[in-house]
């Protein structure tokens, strides 16, 4: 049987081909796409950049199609599943790694049974799946990499977009001891309202030279932007600079030259798993995080038109594609 999906034919151009419908393997369930969302990793796999496209995706597949974001419903189930059902609505993301050779931005997907969760009964299908990468990233960030526990101090740098308004809300309900921000003019009222400490505009604020020295036991760069060199002064000694995207002082020998002064420079690849997944389903469903912002809802077969959303500065929210009925 074949499927529509959307392909990226070129570095600016997206179109729906058919391609065969795939078949879930041992351990894992075929889902039908309800909902995807766009972020900013479309982009770089559609221009086909080594550095961060090549990690995010196989870029090598005869049919390249991108996206990662998804709610859907299960739509069979392989051996080795026996707790998901047919007809379940379930939600996550597709691993952003360079063995992905799909995309969410299809009519069916397949993944590992324990990479998908339910979704909250009280949840609607396109918020779960404009949250999923995001509240993923921001979780594993500070929790995993960052060593954030109840009584370490945090900044986070965009706290005012997709992932930073994530980790403002997590960073709280993992009892932080002070939870700083960095956003622009316009976000200031948002994050402040999400529960931080201390929000920084930095507009007004130059973050590499004018914070409190040795101040900070994680510092999440939700930009990717901000070099370790730039921003250690703001690290207690044992503190660590957590980013989104890799950069030469998290790989050896780097990181480990850096390790020796007690400081971390770290890099984030977001793993999905059921386990965080239905933590943050409790807590969207708790009302202890709020779902990213949705900017806007486009038919998958407008894709343009929500690339061109996408890339315009005035957007606030998540870009969500609504891929069920609409090619």
């Amino acid at each position: 049987m074949m499927m529509n999906v959307i392909a990226l034919v070129d570095k600016s151009s997206a179109k729906v081909q058919e391609v065969t419908k795939p078949s879930p393997k041992e351990g894992e369930v075929l889902i039908k796409v309800a909902y995807s969302a766009l972020d900013t990793a479309f982009e770089e796999v559609a221009r086909r950049t080594f550095i961060p496209g090549s990690l995010l995706h196989n870029l090598k597949v005869e049919t390249l199609v991108a996206g990662w974001h998804y709610s859907g419903t299960v739509e069979s189930v392989a051996g080795g599943v026996t707790d998901l059902k047919v007809g379940d609505a379930v939600f996550g993301h597709l691993q952003y790694a360079s063995s992905t050779r799909q995309g969410s931005l299809a009519e069916y997907i397949t993944v590992p049974a324990l990479e998908c969760a339910a979704i909250p009964e009280s949840i609607e299908m396109d918020v779960a799946a404009a949250v999923t990468t995001e509240a993923l990233t921001a979780l594993q960030g500070m929790r995993d990499h960052g060593g954030l526990s109840e009584g370490k101090s945090i900044l986070i740098i965009a706290g005012g977009g997709a992932v930073g308004t994530q980790a403002v809300q997590i960073a709280k309900i993992l009892k932080a001891g002070s939870v700083h921000a960095v956003c622009s003019t316009k976000d200031v009222s948002k994050v402040d309202k999400l529960g931080a400490d201390l929000v920084i505009d930095r507009t007004k604020n130059v973050i590499t030279k004018g914070l409190v020295p040795a101040s900070y036991d994680v510092i999440f760069d939700t930009t990717g932007k901000y070099s370790f060199m730039k921003l250690r002064y703001a690290l207690k000694k044992k503190g660590a600079l957590v980013s989104t995207i890799p950069n030469i002082t998290t790989f050896p020998p780097f990181s480990t030259l850096i390790s020796i002064s007690g400081k971390r420079s770290k890099a984030l690849a977001v793993n999905c798993n059921r386990k965080d997944l239905e933590l943050v389903g409790k807590w969207m469903k708790s009302g202890d995080i709020h779902s990213v912002p949705i900017d806007g809802t486009y038919s998958v077969k407008d894709i343009e038109d929500a690339r061109k959303r996408q890339a315009d500065p005035k957007k606030c929210g998540r870009v969500v594609i609504k891929v069920a009925e609409g090619w």
